[in-house]
């Protein structure tokens, strides 16, 4: 992990590097971010390691991909899942200035950089490799959120995104557990574009 911190603003993100461990979720690149010590984006937590009858599709909405802050590309997790608590092929991750980065076995590639300040997080990913589409989330901490021309808004701040190619801003229905073995409905923020997309670029500022 690597920790960046101003006076409102907390930020952790996850890099991988060097992956000396299992990894039990497909998480690289994913963003916590708090202001003014509560959280504004959040990871979806755990579920429960034997989830409840009729409750297994926890597993794959909260340790996947999609379950975090980071881009996911083609609807893929960034590893294939071969157990509840294993991933293969996991992806190659280095520590690069203001950030980290990744590449998976096909050969995509995403870097992430940080740039905190008093007021705001500028968050800048890059992408390359083989792809078609990619989906950059933000699950974003219950608070009224509403969408707006380039994100969305809420009573503690605001998310600006934009993409160096034609790209579709929405809030998504999702899913996060705020304490083992409950799951409950959470909104996401999603910029979704097709290939050539190259950057992305947040902005978060505190209201």
């Amino acid at each position: 992990w690597l920790g960046f911190r101003t006076r409102r603003f907390q930020a952790l993100l996850r890099t991988g590097a060097p992956l000396r461990f299992r990894p039990s979720q497909a998480d690289m690149l994913h963003l916590d971010l708090a202001l003014d010590g509560a959280p504004l984006l959040t990871d979806g937590g755990t579920g429960a390691y034997n989830p409840p009858p009729g409750c297994g599709w926890w597993t794959d909405a909260l340790a996947g991909t999609a379950g975090h802050n980071t881009v996911q590309f083609d609807d893929e997790d960034q590893m294939p899942r071969v157990g509840r608590f294993l991933f293969a092929y996991w992806p190659r991750c280095a520590v690069v200035p203001g950030g980290a980065g990744m590449r998976d076995a096909r050969g995509r590639r995403h870097e992430r950089r940080l740039h905190v300040t008093a007021r705001s997080v500028t968050v800048e990913d890059t992408v390359a490799g083989c792809f078609a589409r990619l989906v950059l989330r933000w699950r974003l901490a219950p608070g009224g959120w509403r969408l707006t021309a380039d994100g969305a808004e809420g009573p503690r701040a605001r998310l600006r995104l934009a993409a160096d190619a034609p790209c579709r801003i929405r809030l998504a229905p999702g899913w996060h557990s705020p304490a083992y073995g409950r799951v409950e409905p959470a909104v996401v923020l999603e910029l979704a574009a097709a290939a050539p997309v190259s950057r992305m670029t947040t902005v978060v500022e505190a209201g």
